[in-house]
């Protein structure tokens, strides 16, 4: 998921170099480069080694320092943004598995929950509040196809607004927990209307 919100700000500046489309839609100006400098500045400024993981308390199972289980496929979309948008890291990487396949904006393939770890970290620090809409889950036994269009807004380190548009497709399957988790992110890739 996090992923395709760094490819909306990826695919602007191979749009400019290379005049293609791109899935997403980018507004008021943001580059990648941009992007880089605010989320730098951001985790210098907001201390993000040490805030964001904190995480939310509450939905921490007890004694286990883990995030709860989701068991509702259709919670996991209210879940996985209420964990964004409190800068939650790890409540956001529990909900992939240590060997899923993720597909960064690039198409660069990685494995496992480190990758991901790395692609929400940058994001986190700009303290972004997220929506996912027209959500639809496609769903065979305990599997789950998932695809989701979001609008994102932060605020940059000069203080300007900024609002993203994206989408996400996802494959996930219901653990032994009950708790529903990411087997295939790809982000190099949009959920079309």
């Amino acid at each position: 998921m996090i992923g395709s919100i760094l490819q909306v700000l990826r695919s602007r500046t191979n749009a400019e170099q290379t005049s293609t489309e791109t899935a997403c839609e980018v507004t008021n100006g943001v580059t990648r480069q941009d992007f880089l400098k605010f989320a730098a500045v951001g985790a210098l400024v907001t201390g993000f080694g040490s805030s964001a993981c904190a995480g939310n308390a509450a939905q921490m199972e007890k004694g286990t320092g883990k995030a709860s289980p989701v068991t509702d496929l259709d919670k996991v979309y209210d879940e996985w943004q209420a964990r964004m948008n409190r800068a939650d890291l790890e409540g956001l990487v529990d909900f992939y598995l240590e060997d899923v396949t993720y597909i960064n904006p690039d198409g660069k393939l990685l494995i496992g929950k480190a990758a991901v770890r790395t692609d929400f970290e940058s994001i986190l620090a700009l303290k972004p509040q997220i929506v996912l809409g027209d959500r639809v889950h496609h769903v065979y036994h305990d599997i789950a196809l998932t695809t989701n269009h979001w609008k994102m807004t932060f605020t940059d380190p000069d203080g300007k607004v900024q609002n993203l548009t994206g989408g996400g497709i996802e494959v996930m399957r219901k653990q032994a927990d009950g708790g529903w988790r990411y087997i295939i992110d790809d982000a190099s890739r949009s959920a079309s209307k």
